[in-house]
């Protein structure tokens, strides 16, 4: 998927554990503002559901309630500020994507974090920020790319800043 040419990234992210992993969500949800539209990628098994169950604890819900949408396409976690959480593995065309109810979605107070948004280009324009994740052998990756403003403020984030010991950061 080709991202727009006003988006930027931020040097890659490593990740040595789960338990990092959920920390670092939990830092970039709190960077972020509400209505954000999120895509994550990656293989399978790189991380991409246990980052939304620490991006769900920054905002008091228990990661427990995150279950992978593979079946159910779409989950809501949340009362007051919503965070809905896709799966797109199954989807086979743009008409099956639209018949989801995808873009009918309200996440103005809220987010929405996209697995597998590869498989759509008519997402491109819909994310604000990307997030690619890569097996390592000594952990993971993250490769965050995203519009200007979001990630400005992401390198702004006083606790984005601290997080060096999770690989990123100035």
């Amino acid at each position: 998927m080709s991202r727009p040419a006003q988006w930027f990234k931020l040097p890659e992210v490593f990740i040595k554990t789960p338990a990092e992993m959920m920390r670092t969500a939990k830092i970039i949800a709190k960077a972020l503002p509400p209505g954000t539209s999120i895509g994550l990628t990656g293989e399978l098994g790189a991380g991409k559901t246990t980052f939304v169950k620490g991006f769900v604890t920054a905002y008091g819900i228990n990661r427990d309630a995150v279950t992978s949408p593979t079946f159910t396409i779409i989950n809501e976690y949340g009362d007051g500020l919503r965070i809905f959480h896709a799966d797109l593995y199954r989807i086979g065309s743009d008409d099956e994507l639209v018949r989801t109810g995808l873009y009918d979605l309200k996440f103005d107070n809220g987010f929405l974090l996209i697995e597998w948004p590869e498989k759509f280009k008519s997402l491109a324009n819909y994310l604000d920020l990307f997030l690619v994740f890569g097996i390592e052998k000594q952990g993971r990756m993250i490769r965050i790319t995203g519009k200007k403003e979001l990630m400005a403020r992401l390198g702004k984030s006083k606790n984005f800043k601290r997080g060096k010991n999770y690989g990123f950061g100035g």
